[in-house]
């Protein structure tokens, strides 16, 4: 707290700090007022602290606003005398006469108050810099916390908003969309996020267990947003893997190579050899391709990991895609957080526990909803991994890790999670694929063994079949449920194609059945 001595003629308001000393003393609803708004290092003169901390001390304890009781509370404290006794009390009694205005006095004080306090951490700040500090981030993030809880602290009382205000307000939103057939961002290969949720948009959250997939579909999304809309652009914050890992899968995804195939070619490697000689005519083909596509959609696509930003919070989302948006021209954007339970909480907050962690969490990225209107934020969250005997798994809302805020904040929670073998048993034989045996001895029934020994074959083929369940919906969105070929080394997902499986592949059924682990 700053007093005369610390800052030469410190913000102050002698008159309002009486009058709302005054009005709680003469008004039970006013005591009651102060107490909860104010706190002892939002007044000046001492005095005035050592009468608020006794009115305050009065209401904990039940009594009423009365003059005689404070003077009581204060002699017990020996305080009396040196606040000016028992005729500076009676003046403030008197000061405040019928004033119905405490709110008023109580903004005046807390508005001196921030000052005061502005002024003390902007002197320790500059005298910090002035020192030569070798770690000048660590005074950027105090004085981030510091401005933090001076917003929480002196937060603006909450407006009275004319309802023609919010008329126009909505008026103008239907001018926008009206005529129109999708809100949000169109993307090209699962088109139920077109149909179903009228392109992505608002808060998404996508849940599944480790190594579904996650990564691979945030990318695919974003990428077909872009490549659909010319006017929108992608801020991608990876907060566990790098950004050039998270570049290297958006280039598989669009030469649809294989990481191995990607990065050094199909053909017999040796260093003497001409680098383009590792690679077949089609394969160059294929990375020059997402070359030019990714040149195509240039800045439009940025990629941002701890590295570079490792402060990252709510706010600084905001101000990075508002710059991006100004940068590139474009009109709408599209948030992708990877992911959740890695977002960084400020050493300075302590929660309880890791539920009141992940509801602060998911509380930033509703700030980051808020601020984009129709625009979708997809955030990454970490599901239980599938139990029990259950021949499928998603659906339930209870799968998402973390607190039940994870579910309630988003507009849309997707569930993300592979067929278990029971389950891929039943949906090979009902769309009529060929048999697969499985030669080994394991102890399962029989529809599991079939299960596995096609997940084995699939994965030979660097596929496994995915369920995308969308058990939450709102504003105009229908829930659905779809299944998905995840072809993992082109980090790629299209929906599933029996008859394409069936048609192509039995010459490599053949060989899975000959090959020799």
């Amino acid at each position: 707290m700053a007093n005369k001595t610390e800052v030469k003629s410190a913000p102050n308001s002698k008159d309002s700090e009486m009058l709302v000393l005054g009005c709680m003393l003469t008004n039970n609803h006013n005591l009651l007022i102060g107490a909860d708004e104010l706190n002892e290092s939002d007044f000046y003169y001492a005095e005035h602290m050592a009468i608020f901390q006794a009115l305050k001390t009065l209401q904990k304890q039940g009594k009423p606003a009365d003059v005689s009781l404070l003077c009581e509370e204060l002699k017990r404290q020996d305080k009396l005398q040196s606040v000016g006794g028992l005729q500076y009390i009676i003046s403030l009694a008197q000061y405040a006469g019928t004033s119905a205005y405490i709110q008023e006095y109580i903004d005046t004080l807390k508005n001196k108050s921030l000052l005061r306090t502005l002024i003390v951490e902007s002197q320790y700040i500059g005298k910090e810099a002035l020192e030569d500090n070798e770690n000048p981030l660590s005074l950027i993030e105090r004085l981030q916390n510091t401005l933090r809880l001076l917003e929480h602290k002196h937060g603006k009382r909450l407006p009275i908003i004319k309802i023609e205000d919010r008329i126009g307000q909505f008026e103008e939103l239907l001018q926008k969309y009206r005529g129109e057939k999708y809100l949000g961002l169109r993307v090209k290969s699962i088109e139920e996020f077109n149909e179903h949720l009228l392109g992505l948009r608002k808060l998404n959250l996508l849940a599944a267990a480790p190594n579904v997939g996650k990564t691979a579909l945030t990318i695919q999304l974003g990428l077909e947003a872009l490549l659909m809309e010319e006017n929108a652009c992608l801020a991608y914050f990876s907060l566990e893997m790098t950004s050039l890992e998270i570049f290297t899968r958006i280039n598989l995804y669009l030469s649809e190579l294989n990481f191995r195939t990607f990065m050094f070619g199909s053909q017999q490697q040796s260093r003497e050899k001409n680098p383009d000689a590792y690679f077949t005519s089609e394969e160059q083909k294929k990375i020059k391709n997402s070359y030019e596509t990714l040149k195509r959609i240039g800045d439009r696509i940025q990629i941002i990991d701890t590295s570079t930003c490792p402060f990252i919070d709510a706010k600084s989302v905001i101000n990075y895609v508002n710059a991006l948006k100004e940068k590139t021209q474009c009109t709408r954007a599209i948030v992708i957080i990877d992911y959740l339970q890695v977002w960084p909480i400020n050493p300075s907050i302590r929660f309880p526990s890791e539920n009141e962690a992940d509801k602060w969490r998911i509380g930033e990225m509703k700030k980051i909803r808020d601020s984009m209107g129709e625009d979708p934020v997809i955030v990454i969250s970490e599901a239980r991994k599938p139990s029990g005997k259950d021949d499928t798994w998603g659906g339930d809302l209870s799968d998402v890790m973390g607190s039940a805020r994870g579910t309630y904040t988003p507009d849309i929670v997707m569930l993300l999670s592979q067929l278990k073998p029971k389950a891929l048993a039943k949906f090979w034989t009902k769309n009529n694929m060929p048999k697969i045996e499985f030669e080994e001895e394991i102890e399962c029934s029989e529809d599991e063994k079939a299960g596995l020994a096609i997940k084995n074959y699939l994965s030979k083929l660097g596929i496994c079949i995915c369920k995308l369940e969308v058990p939450k919906a709102r504003d105009g969105m229908q829930k659905f449920s779809i299944m998905l070929e995840y072809h993992f080394q082109r980090n790629l997902f299209r929906k599933v194609n029996w008859e394409s499986l069936k048609k192509n592949d039995k010459a490599q059924v053949k060989s899975y059945l000959n090959f020799n682990d």
